[in-house]
């Protein structure tokens, strides 16, 4: 065990081939043999026309229940939306698509979202390998997105119409790497390839802190016993604080073999290892673990909002709120592109996306000339015996940066 530092929405899954046309409380499965007419929320007599945004994640596989966390923000959003008349005068449908959470699927659904002229915009970009497979197609297709999760900033691209909703990893490596720090660790070791370990050694060293960066086992299996006996049983002294820059599995893997042969340190981890993955795969030897987050679960938003409160948040997770708010980001660019021009376009949404400003529930959110969000909020949380996302650490009402 690593050593601690101090209303319901329905599932359905989507396939490979087909989209899901989702309305207030309804997903409907739009096959390529054919399709079912979906039910809108319009008013007796329905004339009102829709408008379509677009949300990929990963719905079947190993991240499933991420994309499904994702989806209850999305339909939350739309919820509201619809219950108040829409936007602009048009009333919203969601088209989800499947990407499994890989790169390769995330392009194929870019296009596919290209190829619905009643798609405006999307919200996708749950990792950084889907982030930079998919955002160059939606770039050239003219096709906004707004980014959920913490990516590099470089994605960013206001002229294409693409924002980072969350903290970029920069950000979220700044609040991490401070809280590291605070530990005073004695022989400190981050895990991870060169460019998810690239941002925090580079923090830990303008904090002063000497730092070891070590590349994570190439594949699962044999190879992670053989890493983690090196880690712990080297010559070396065994790290008293490890820094877990892989994914959720990975990183999982890592903790369970270095436990086994003893491992009782400090681990900590960033947005891609915060995950309800790590909590149903390492069980206890997870519990302690401190990642940083660019969202907070909906039972801490509670705490945060002012006015009456909203029961339906208490159930998201941080990907669902951070879904819930870029979805509302796009939903305003739509609302804003109608105003001004007289109908909805996609030209219009790409124009209007980077001027959007409005407070969500992970906070401000406003974007500078690059596209990226203003002051990045990041949360701290500590893992518990099967609590995901476990305990608030810190906040960035606590930590003084908004």
């Amino acid at each position: 065990m690593v050593k601690p530092i101090n209303r319901q929405v329905g599932e359905t899954c989507f396939p490979r081939a087909g989209y899901a046309v989702v309305s207030v409380a309804l997903i409907c499965l739009l096959a390529l043999a054919g399709c079912v007419v979906p039910l809108s929320e319009v008013p007796p007599g329905g004339t009102q026309p829709l408008v379509k945004v677009g949300l990929a994640a990963a719905f079947e596989g190993l991240d499933r229940p991420l994309g499904y966390e994702a989806l209850a923000g999305v339909k939350l959003a739309l919820a509201e939306r619809n219950a108040h008349g829409g936007v602009g005068g048009y009333m919203l449908e969601l088209v989800a698509l499947n990407d499994f959470g890989e790169p390769d699927e995330a392009r194929l659904q870019a296009r596919e979202f290209a190829a619905d002229p009643a798609v405006l915009g999307v919200v996708t970009g749950w990792s950084a390998e889907t982030a930079r497979a998919s955002l160059p197609v939606y770039q050239q297709v003219g096709l906004g997105v707004a980014v959920p999760w913490s990516v590099s900033p470089q994605l960013a691209d206001p002229g294409s119409g693409i924002v980072l909703v969350a903290a970029d990893v920069q950000q979220v490596s700044q609040v991490l790497a401070q809280a590291v720090a605070a530990t005073y660790p004695q022989r400190l070791v981050v895990v991870g390839d060169e460019t998810s370990a690239a941002p925090y050694v580079e923090l830990m060293h303008a904090l002063g802190l000497r730092v070891e960066s070590i590349p994570p086992p190439g594949v699962l299996g044999g190879e992670i016993e053989a890493w983690a006996t090196r880690l712990v049983l080297g010559r070396v002294q065994p790290p008293d604080v490890l820094v877990l820059a892989a994914d959720d599995v990975l990183s999982c893997e890592m903790l369970l073999a270095s436990s086994s042969l003893g491992w009782m340190g400090t681990a900590f981890g960033g947005p891609e290892v915060g995950s309800v993955h790590l909590v149903n795969l390492a069980g206890d030897e997870a519990v302690g673990l401190t990642f940083a987050s660019p969202s907070p679960a909906g039972r801490d938003v509670l705490q945060l909002v002012e006015g009456e409160s909203d029961l339906e948040w208490e159930a998201l997770g941080p990907r669902a709120v951070l879904a819930y708010d870029a979805t509302h980001v796009l939903l305003d660019a739509i609302q804003f592109a109608i105003q001004r021009d007289g109908y909805p376009s996609r030209q219009g949404v790409v124009a209007a996306l980077p001027k959007i400003h409005r407070q969500g529930l992970t906070g401000a959110i406003a974007f500078d000339a690059a596209g990226r969000r203003v002051g990045g909020p990041v949360w701290l949380y500590q893992i518990g015996p099967k609590d995901y996302p476990g305990r608030l650490l810190l906040s960035p009402q606590a930590s003084g940066s908004e």
